[in-house]
């Protein structure tokens, strides 16, 4: 037995990093309020990608192959041994090295021990290495021009885009045929006492 997991064909249109994507990754979603802010600022100053997929953080890499039953259960394992945790978002910043506006994500450690738990499982054995270090951030704009993010970061700047929310769960996100990413599943992170 299988989970009911739908997983798109690549289309001959998708560039390569597409298909890369097939079989979906994990990441974190933010909290209504601040998907919907978040997903405006996208939309305004990065339709291509806000039409992807909703205000994520991404955690791992894609995975190389369909999950089962086997697999997530041993997701569910890892991120039962991971406590849920206070995320701050904000304020807003140019990705290293990368033209492009984004939201900081803290703390580095903790958001870098779940990827480390996350891609420990079994799931991810065979998966393609990452093409560049980890560094948590929700997107504003990518794949612009730097005199762009430029433009983009002191039009964003004193909006106090930044936060808080209390992160609990992992979800994982799968793109259909037209590459849309479409939450399928949440894991719950473990509890801390008097949190949550």
């Amino acid at each position: 037995m299988t989970p009911a997991f739908s997983y798109p064909e690549p289309q001959p249109e998708w560039p390569s990093w597409y298909s890369e994507y097939r079989y979906g990754a994990f990441y974190l979603f933010p909290p209504p309020d601040v998907m919907h802010r978040v997903n405006a600022l996208r939309s305004h100053y990065d339709p291509p990608s806000a039409a992807i997929c909703d205000a994520h953080v991404s955690l791992t890499v894609p995975l190389p192959r369909p999950l089962d039953v086997a697999t997530l259960a041993h997701v569910t394992e890892c991120l039962a041994s991971q406590p849920a945790f206070t995320l701050e978002w904000g304020p807003p910043r140019v990705y290293p090295g990368v033209p492009g506006v984004v939201l900081d994500i803290a703390p580095m450690e903790r958001v870098s021990a779940l990827v480390a738990a996350l891609e420990g499982c079994s799931c991810f054995r065979g998966a393609a290495p990452r093409h560049h270090a980890f560094s948590p951030h929700m997107t504003i704009a990518e794949f612009v021009s730097e005199a762009r993010t430029q433009e983009i970061l002191a039009e964003v700047r004193d909006l106090g885009l930044h936060g808080a929310w209390w992160c609990s769960e992992v979800v994982y996100a799968i793109p259909d045929a037209a590459f849309r990413f479409h939450e399928r599943w949440r894991g719950r992170l473990g509890s801390q006492p008097g949190e949550g």
